[in-house]
C-alpha cells in the first residue's frame, strides 16, 4: 500500500521557476485536492556556489494514490519507458520505496520519459510494507503489477 510520494527538482540559475513548476505539475492529477500538496522551495547553492532552488512537493494517503495511478499511467504511455522499466526495475527499488527519474524539459512540454540523469525530476515512491523480510520484493511486485510488466510471466 502506497504511504506518500515525493517530487522534487532543481530549479538551475538559468531556469525560470515556473516553468520547472509546470513540469512538476505534469505528474499531478488534476482530481487531487491541492490543500493536501506540501509545497517546499529551498534557496540554497549548487556544487560551485552557483544559486539554485530545490522544489519539493510531498503527497501523502489517498492524494499519493491518485498521484501514483496517474504516474503509472504516464510511464506505460510510452514503450520505451516500460522497456527501461522492465530492464533494471530492481535497480530502482530500495527497502520500501520505489526512485524514478524523469526528463524535466520533456516533462514541460507534456510528455513522460523516463531517464537517469542529472537535470530530472525525481520521484520517489513510500510504500507501507507490513513484512519484515522480503520488502523490497513485495514493493517490485506493486510496481510490476500497475505497469502490467507481469504480462510475459
Amino acid at each position: 500500500m502506497l504511504n506518500s510520494i515525493k517530487i522534487s527538482a532543481i530549479v538551475h540559475a538559468t531556469e525560470d521557476e515556473d516553468k520547472v513548476l509546470e513540469a512538476i505539475e505534469f505528474f499531478i492529477p488534476e482530481d487531487v485536492d491541492e490543500e493536501k500538496i506540501n509545497l517546499e522551495v529551498v534557496e540554497t547553492q549548487g556544487y560551485f556556489g552557483n544559486p539554485i532552488k530545490i522544489i519539493n512537493v510531498g503527497v501523502e494517503g489517498k492524494e499519493a494514490k491518485k498521484i501514483f495511478k496517474h504516474i503509472m499511467d504516464l510511464i506505460k504511455s510510452d514503450e520505451r519507458n516500460l522497456n527501461k522499466l522492465k530492464k533494471d526495475l530492481h535497480l530502482r527499488v530500495e527497502d520500501n520505496k520505489f526512485y524514478v527519474r524523469f526528463d524535466k524539459q520533456r516533462a514541460y512540454l507534456g510528455e513522460c520519459r523516463v531517464i537517469d540523469g542529472d537535470d530530472v525530476i525525481r520521484t520517489v515512491f513510500n510504500f507501507k510494507i507490513f513484512a519484515p523480510k522480503n520488502k523490497e520484493e513485495k514493493v517490485k511486485e506493486i510496481v510490476a503489477e500497475a505497469l502490467e510488466l507481469n504480462e510475459d510471466k
